[in-house]
């Protein structure tokens, strides 16, 4: 049964423990260090799990890597890549002679696009910081937002009025995108390929078919520019921040909006489902990040911790735990979600075996290890192993 693991799927476990050490014994421990650890597992308000300071200017990106090990910022001239876990300031990427306007890691972790106003994007790869390309558009049209295709094979990007879709593995343009008449902020792709949405500063949302570049539909309703577009992990919903102070959720399959969320004061620069699709966050300008229910639009936390003059950019990690997110005031904040569903290691709002097996596969990692290391400690260990094992069904 899914909600439970079956006296062979433990015994299985046990199978290949060090000589000496019996599989009773190993549980007995398990269970007594559980009982010690136990109360650290409440969940309680927000809270900052790191803060730094130390980008060039406003941090307009951030995004986390697949694994859930790394965070990318980007600001003035230089991408930054820091351990999540502990907030280690690991690579400073520098080339880009503008503003940083987007940063986003490819589906497998291997390289990182950044996208600048200096009208280039570049391709770093993750593992060693080396610049891998540069995809060169218009000198005089800034780059304000890239993404990479589920796959991986293709990057979108914003710039001017246009989006363009370039090839990865060459960096060969492949398409042009032309509908807008302003600034295309904001570019997304949808979680099977087949879509992608973009927004602008023309009021509109437009949806494309990315085998033929075919216009598909105009969302339109906002009353301000389109500031951050993103899809539900099902690929059912586009959520969509905007100058007017609203998020609007939209259905996908035929652009009828389903719901206006209007508690901020101030314009929203940047939207992101949780893994699981049971959240949305949205940063502001009014210097506060919300959280809502996405089911009914309910607002359920009003969050302004280290949150400065502003916030530009924000992104659940790849688990829920935590999500990351950028300021004004050039800082770059890492801060737990208060409705985390305890033990889910992937995010798909069920604690099952799945959750199970993934801690015990990387059990002993250290240096930060990810999405794993659901207690952040920098190493998964018993105590992410007794998440999952106190919270096993739950959210099934």
């Amino acid at each position: 049964m899914r909600k439970q693991l079956s006296q062979k799927g433990l015994w299985s476990h046990c199978v290949g423990e060090g000589a000496g050490v019996s599989c009773w014994n190993r549980w007995l421990w398990l269970w007594l260090l559980w009982v010690m650890v136990l109360p650290l597992f409440g969940q309680g308000r927000p809270d900052i799990v790191w803060a730094r300071g130390q980008q060039a200017g406003s941090v307009d990106s951030v995004s986390i890597s697949p694994d859930g090990a790394l965070l990318a910022s980007g600001s003035w001239d230089s991408i930054r890549l820091w351990r999540v876990s502990d907030g280690t300031l690991l690579r400073t990427l520098r080339g880009h002679t503008s503003w940083v306007k987007s940063v986003s890691f490819s589906p497998d972790g291997a390289l990182l696009a950044s996208g600048s106003w200096d009208g280039t994007i570049r391709l770093w790869r993750v593992s060693d910081g080396t610049l891998v390309r540069i995809l060169r558009w218009h000198p005089t049209a800034g780059i304000n937002s890239v993404a990479f295709s589920p796959d991986g094979t293709l990057l979108a990007s914003g710039s001017g009025n246009v989006i363009q879709l370039w090839r990865v593995s060459d960096g060969a343009l492949l398409r042009t995108l032309e509908r807008h008449t302003d600034l295309v902020n904001s570019v997304a792709f949808s979680p099977d390929g087949t879509l992608l949405a973009s927004g602008s500063r023309d009021y509109t949302i437009r949806l494309w078919r990315v085998s033929d570049g075919t216009p598909l539909r105009v969302l339109e309703g906002h009353t301000g520019s389109v500031n951050s577009v993103a899809f539900s992990p099902d690929g059912t919903l586009l959520a969509s921040g905007g100058w007017d102070d609203t998020i609007r959720l939209w259905r996908v399959s035929d652009g009828t909006l389903v719901r206006i969320l209007r508690r901020h004061t101030g314009q929203v620069r940047s939207v992101s489902f949780s893994p699981d699709g049971a959240l949305l966050a949205s940063g502001s300008r009014d210097y506060t990040i919300r959280l809502w229910r996405v089911s009914d639009g309910t607002l359920l936390q009003n969050y302004d911790q280290e949150t400065g003059m502003g916030v530009l950019s924000i992104q659940f990690s790849p688990n829920g735990r935590l999500f990351g997110y950028g300021c004004i005031d050039a800082t770059v904040v890492v801060a737990r979600n208060p409705f985390w569903l305890a033990g889910d290691v992937n995010g798909d709002g069920c604690v099952d075996d799945s959750d199970l097996l993934a801690v015990l596969f990387a059990f002993g990692c250290a240096g930060g290890y990810g999405v794993q290391d659901l207690n952040g400690d920098g190493i998964v260990d018993d105590a992410d192993l007794l998440e999952v094992l106190f919270n096993f069904g739950s959210g099934c």
